[in-house]
């Protein structure tokens, strides 16, 4: 059986996004000391290289990836990480929950299954149920917040990082019906990245 593993990175306040839905001005205050660090990256490739299925949602979402790691893919500019996340972006399984997308939308993306969105739970609850490597979700706060209301989520990974939001958008809008048990913490000194690593119980019935 497969384990879903979800990883997603915060402000120290519990901040995902701006009010714009953008992550860029939450940077604002970087400190000049972490400029340049990549462990975030490391991170999340460990992840996709740990898995088999990588599991995303929107069609925004999904096409701002698949146009921003074609870009990274051989820019010799970009980290040698990046490239490599790239690459194993375009490699590995995908499967995508979104009413609007096409298979014309996913040529440019290969291994590309679409999902909607009302049969995503049975989807993600048979692949869990099948042989494999893992699953995993790197950030999609929507997608990650329904499964867990569902209880399939196993595993969640939440990375704060230094920073204080202030305003805009929070992990969870509404407690789901899970307990969680502490698995392992890591920090990163270079880039002041906190990890939290925490096992995904039911505590009740499934919302």
């Amino acid at each position: 059986m497969r384990t879903l593993t979800v990883c997603n990175f915060a402000t120290i306040d519990g901040v995902y996004e701006d009010d714009a839905h953008d992550i860029g001005s939450l940077f604002e205050h970087w400190h000049p000391d972490y400029h340049g660090s990549d462990t975030f990256d490391f991170h999340n490739t460990d992840l996709m290289d740990d898995a088999d299925i990588l599991l995303l949602a929107g069609r925004r979402s999904f096409r701002g990836q698949v146009d921003y790691w074609s870009s990274v893919r051989g820019n010799a500019d970009a980290t040698e990480i990046r490239r490599r996340f790239a690459e194993r972006f375009f490699d590995i399984d995908k499967v995508v929950v979104s009413d609007t997308l096409q298979p014309s939308d996913v040529e440019d993306a290969p291994n590309t299954r679409i999902v909607r969105l009302a049969e995503s739970r049975d989807v993600v609850r048979a692949l869990k149920a099948e042989e494999g490597r893992g699953i995993v979700v790197i950030a999609g706060r929507l997608l990650w917040n329904d499964l867990m209301h569902a209880q399939l989520v196993d595993e969640l990974m939440l990375v704060t990082f230094p920073l204080i939001g202030g305003r805009g958008v929070h992990l969870f809008d509404e407690r789901p019906p899970v307990a969680l048990k502490l698995l392992g913490t890591r920090v990163w000194e270079e880039s002041g990245h906190v990890l939290q690593h925490w096992r995904v119980d039911p505590s009740g019935p499934p919302s």
